[in-house]
């Protein structure tokens, strides 16, 4: 007999990122070329992340 065991979900946290690490990816996307797909994966983001507040 196949019994699937169910966890409930929590909430999904945001991660937080400090001001050091958000200058340091923001100095990154500021040189001629820069690809910012290469930036992301780089720090571990998704290129479709937008750093905020």
């Amino acid at each position: 007999m196949n019994t699937i065991e169910e966890t409930p979900l929590g909430r999904r946290r945001r991660r937080r990122y400090s001001h050091e690490f958000k200058a340091q990816v923001v100095a990154a996307c500021q040189g001629p070329g820069v690809s910012l797909a290469a930036i992301a994966l780089h720090h571990k983001l998704l290129p479709s992340t937008g750093i905020t507040r």
